[in-house]
């Protein structure tokens, strides 16, 4: 019997993973590993145990280490390179948590990037979309029209960009190996969570070879290896695609890669997969976080789609709908 240990459990792509894997190697022992001030979640049936990072002891020697997001795939690749399979995301991945660094690496290369200001004093246009410089997991960003829109306390901590106007967020899931793309999945987030950017709410197959072409230029120009997702705008300005950023993580919808194709599976853990490709997926939960008025209206989505429901949605959405003062009255109780 395997242990594997997997870090923040809560996590949608953790989630995912456990949940693939859990199917498919029933007699490994899974457990989730909390990292300090993540919210702590219910035993799902997907893990063995949940454990806080600083009480695994022994075991972590002996286990096979998976990251999902940004911050456990920074503290494991601090530590070492992380193997899973045939693919190893080595250290220089964290080169690509440094945004202005990947974008100067793409224009360099002929990759169309949005025009960027490393300080608020050099913007020349509004509206503008802003996010962090460094990549930590989640962080302040979002659309400003003017400059008081702009969190005052985060400033220093952020970029600045031209707003892109197409619609939604292309993105090409990869497997790598010192620069060489071992095999990729392209996707159209049409809608997201939140609504300015983040994780897929409806995701769909698409197909554009600019979007390969500039990924495989990108990898072979960073020597990448590992696994994680490039994202692109399409400006109808310039027509044509423009790079955002790499994720060196797994993305919060990798299961639409790995249930459209089933490379993925096989070199990340020797799994002979399954599953049924599908065209669309709708995350339900976070269709619910955008509000009852964006479910209503993209209703007509769900025909043809795949749904996601994540253990224990409904009871937090749930929750969420609860008025305020009832939801302070629920901690208040809980901590007494």
């Amino acid at each position: 019997m395997r242990t594997i240990l997997i870090f923040s459990p809560g996590s949608a792509q953790a989630l995912t993973i456990a949940y693939l894997l859990q199917r498919y190697l029933p007699d490994a022992s899974i457990h989730g590993v909390e990292l300090p001030n993540e919210q702590h979640i219910r035993q799902t049936v997907f893990y063995d145990s949940i454990v806080p990072l600083d009480q695994l002891g022994s075991i972590r020697k002996s286990s096979l280490l998976i990251p999902t997001g940004a911050k456990s795939t920074r503290l494991i690749l601090q530590s070492g390179d992380a193997p899973l399979g045939l693919v190893t995301l080595t250290q220089n991945a964290l080169r690509v948590y440094d945004k202005i660094w990947t974008l100067a690496i793409a224009s360099d290369i002929g990759i169309p990037i949005p025009v960027t200001w490393q300080n608020l004093a050099n913007v020349t246009s509004y509206p503008l979309f802003y996010k962090q410089s460094q990549e930590w997991g989640g962080g302040a960003r979002g659309i400003a029209k003017h400059e008081g829109d702009i969190p005052l306390t985060v400033r220093d901590t952020l970029i600045f960009q031209e707003l892109i106007t197409g619609q939604g967020t292309y993105g090409v899931g990869f497997l790598a190996n010192h620069g060489r793309i071992l095999t990729s999945y392209v996707h159209f987030e049409r809608e997201s969570y939140p609504k300015e950017g983040g994780s897929a709410v409806i995701i769909e197959t698409f197909s554009d070879r600019r979007l390969l072409d500039y990924t495989q230029r990108l990898i072979l120009a960073l020597e990448y290896s590992g696994w994680g997702l490039v994202e692109y705008k399409y400006c109808p300005r310039r027509e044509d695609f423009v790079f955002m950023e790499v994720n060196a993580k797994f993305w919060a919808s990798c299961e639409f890669a790995f249930r459209n194709d089933p490379k993925f599976l096989k070199l990340l853990f020797d799994i002979d997969s399954k599953e049924t490709p599908v065209k669309r997926m709708v995350f339900v939960d976070r269709a619910f976080a955008r509000g009852l008025p964006f479910v209503i209206s993209h209703f007509h989505t769900l025909h043809g789609s795949a749904l996601k429901f994540y253990p224990g949605w409904l009871y937090r959405k749930t929750v969420a709908l609860l008025p305020s003062f009832v939801r302070r009255c629920r901690k208040w109780m809980k901590s007494w």
